[in-house]
Formats: C-alpha cells, structure tokens, sequence
C-alpha cells in the first residue's frame, strides 16, 4: 500500500517523541512491504516558502514542505493555512496514494488536510500525539503553570494563550505584555492579541476538519476521554499505544548497574516538564541520603519561545557534584545512554501522552519514577517503577532514596506493554478496514 505519513517533523529534522515514533512507524510498513512515504515542514528557512523539496533517506521519500517559523503569521495560521493546503493537493494529485496517516496537523500544516485527502478519494487517520487540537498551547497547562482540565469556553482559552505566563519575559516586559493585552482585547483585540472570537473559530475550523479523519488513535485512553468529551465521536476514536523497535534495548538490559545511584531525566527544560520539582526533591534527597552517593543527570535543552527564562531561573546555584546538565540525545542512542543509569525520573505535571522518554525506559528495563498523572499512569503498571503525587518532592525524593538503597533496581519487568508487530498489525487491519 503506498501512504504517505504527515508530520511535524522526521529525523534528523527534530528528534522528540512524535517525530521517533514517525520513523518506528515508517520503517516498520516498509519492512512489511508498504511503500510508505513522509510529508513534513522544514522550518529551516533554506529555500523559500511553500516550496516542496523531495529527498530520499533510506529509501523512504520525505517530502520537505518549506514553512518556517514567522512572529508575524497570524493566529489562524497556527491551524489553517491555504497555501499548504494548495501544496498537499497538488502531491496527493501527482502520487496517487492510498491512505493518509496524520501524526500532525497544525504549526506549519493545516487542519483543513484530512478533507483534502477526501475529496480526492483517499481515505485518512491520525495519531493523537497531544492535547494541540483542542489546546493552543497543546499541554492543557495554562499561564498559571498549572493543569487547567480544559479545554474551556473561547473566552477562558483565549485570556490564557494572550497573557503572558512568569517565565516568558522580563518581569518589567511581562507587565507591559499583560497590560497590552487586557487593553486591547475589549477592542476585539485588534489583530494583535487573541479573543473569544478566534478561539470560537479555532474550535469550528478544528471540528471541521477532524471530521473527514475516519479514525482517530489515542495512545492512552486518557487521551481518548479528553476528545470524547470534546466531541469526537467515540466509534472513530481507537486506543493504541505508541512501540517502537526494542531490539537494541535488550542487550542493555542486563548491563552491570552503575557504581552508585545515577537519576535521568530526559526531555524539555520546561515548566509542563516538572524540572523544578525535580531539583527540589533532589535537595531533598541529599538530606535523606546523608552520605551515600548519588548523581543526577538532565539531558535536554530550554524553551526557545514561551518559557524561555525558565531554564536559567531554575537550574541556577545547582551543586555540580550532584546534579549535571547534558544535551540532549538522539532517540537511537538511548539504549547505550539509558545503560548507565539506575533510574528514570520523569516528574511532569501535564497530563502527558505515553512519554517517549517513560517507554525507552521501560524497554531497557530500567525503573520509572514519575508522577501520577493519567498518561503516565497508564504506561507505569505495579512493577516497573513509583508514582507520586504531582508536585510532591518529598515523595519523589523518597522514591529516588529506594534506588540510592538499593531497594528497587532494574531489571524490573522490561519491555512494552504492546510491541510493534503487535502495534503494527492493528494499524494494517485499521488502515484495511477504513479502506
């Protein structure tokens, strides 16, 4: 079958959960003998934009849709945009595929492809990869830095995504922005901050355009509550949680456990992230622990728009002996990476979706100490690691003093909950039965 795979983006053009899956997803229907392509935009800015470039990369074509980033786009263009539109026609038209399997839709895509694959006869699903349909923000985690439980009325949605939130500016600029903000929106904002008016239409364009998918896949059934609730119709919503390829976890599974206690953490040095509760339970557990040795490493990266003065507010004064800060990795290279490590800690606050990071953990075998919070919640069962309240450090620095103790090592029952073939196998009857 010839389909061609939309998403936000494809390794080595980003490296985040959505993007890896993207890949797994891709090589695994080309080993079954698919002839799956990708569609993409390349924010780059190297050739001008809406322009399409094809390349071949282990013989997969990926097609490069030139859309970078642009402070003066307009909000509607965060979730339609005609000129991407025209492009995704035009392909669709000159490739002849069979189906469309969305893992994106919006920064740089448009929600309007779903139809555009139906009218011209090809049926479309999509992969939930967040909360971005429903949530312009995409984590449900407002300008409070707090779990909203949305998604709420335009006018509640709109207030959140135009005020600005304490670690996007100066507090002086922050101020300013705040001021602005609730200055000109009784104006109907004026084209320069968001109202109720966009968000209502955000939310029609939105419906609009999931209604041509002819399933939607949740990776937690979490997820799939939240876009029941909004309105998805529950026959088109599937549950099928996100696999990849754990061969190149098994040989690290029983790799000798570091000399002493050594915590990851891996993914965005942001608030929704929970790295600030993370350092104050690792304070914490530098008063339980006493003497014994311990080690904390953060690979990952800060914020690049909102947010972005979190990083340096919370990661300054760090002790070096105990806590390191690392770049992030490639997904392929989280085998050997998570060999030297005791632990995984993912400490969100967000409701999360399955995390990347949580699921390489659990192939390597490794435990997981996480916060409880549904989409985490699923993918840790009894066994594997501990769950703590979210925002409760004490806790977690208990559950990191198990591991200094010795009290809970890996290997602790390694591997997915569901593995590919097995997840590739229900995608290949899904794609048959809405053709």
């Amino acid at each position: 079958m010839k389909i061609l795979v939309v998403s936000n983006g494809y390794p080595p053009r980003g490296s985040f959960g959505t993007e890896f899956y993207t890949q797994e997803l891709v090589r695994g229907l080309a080993r079954r003998g698919h002839a799956p392509e990708v569609l993409h935009p390349e924010r780059g800015g190297g050739r001008p934009r809406y322009a399409l470039e094809t390349v071949r990369e282990n013989g997969v074509a990926v097609h490069l849709l030139h859309n970078p980033g642009d402070p003066r786009k307009r909000f509607a263009t965060s979730y339609r945009d005609p000129e991407v539109e025209r492009v995704f026609g035009a392909l669709l038209a000159r490739e002849r595929y069979e189906l469309v399997h969305f893992t994106y839709l919006l920064w740089g895509l448009s929600v309007a492809l779903p139809g555009i694959a139906r009218a011209a006869g090809i049926p479309s699903v999509a992969t939930l990869t967040d909360y971005g349909l429903l949530c312009h923000r995409g984590q449900m985690f407002d300008q409070h830095l707090a779990r909203c439980g949305g998604p709420h009325p335009p006018a509640v949605c709109a207030r959140c995504i135009r005020e600005p939130a304490p670690f996007d500016h100066p507090a002086p600029e922050r101020a300013l922005r705040r001021l602005a903000a609730r200055a000109l929106a009784p104006l109907g904002g004026l084209g320069r901050v968001v109202v109720a008016r966009d968000l209502a239409r955000r939310e029609a364009e939105i419906r609009a355009g999931l209604e041509p998918l002819a399933r939607l896949i949740a990776p937690t059934r979490s997820l799939l509550e939240v876009f029941a609730r909004a309105g998805v119709p529950r026959a088109k919503l599937v549950p099928l949680c996100y696999a990849f390829d754990e061969t190149p976890y098994r040989g690290q599974r029983d790799a000798p456990p570091p000399a002493r206690a050594r915590f990851l953490f891996m993914g965005q040095f942001a608030p929704h992230k929970g790295l600030a509760l993370l350092l104050a339970a690792a304070r914490e557990l530098e008063r339980l622990a006493g003497g014994e040795e311990w080690e904390l490493v953060l690979h990952g990266g800060p914020s690049a728009g909102r947010h972005r003065r979190y990083a340096g507010a919370v990661l300054a004064g760090l002790d070096p002996r105990r806590v390191q800060v690392a770049r992030p990795f490639a997904p392929e290279d989280a085998p050997r990476v998570l060999s030297g490590f005791s632990a995984l800690v993912a400490p969100s606050l967000w409701d999360e979706n399955a995390p990347l990071a949580v699921l390489q953990a659990r192939a390597a075998g490794l435990p997981v100490l996480a916060t409880d919070v549904p989409g985490i919640a699923e993918v840790v069962p009894a066994g594997t690691g501990r769950l703590v309240a979210p925002g409760d450090a004490p806790a977690l620095a208990r559950a990191m003093l198990e591991v200094v103790r010795g009290e809970l090592v890996a290997p602790l029952r390694p591997g997915l909950a569901l593995g590919l073939e097995e997840h590739l196998d229900r995608l290949e009857a899904l794609y048959a039965e809405v053709r």
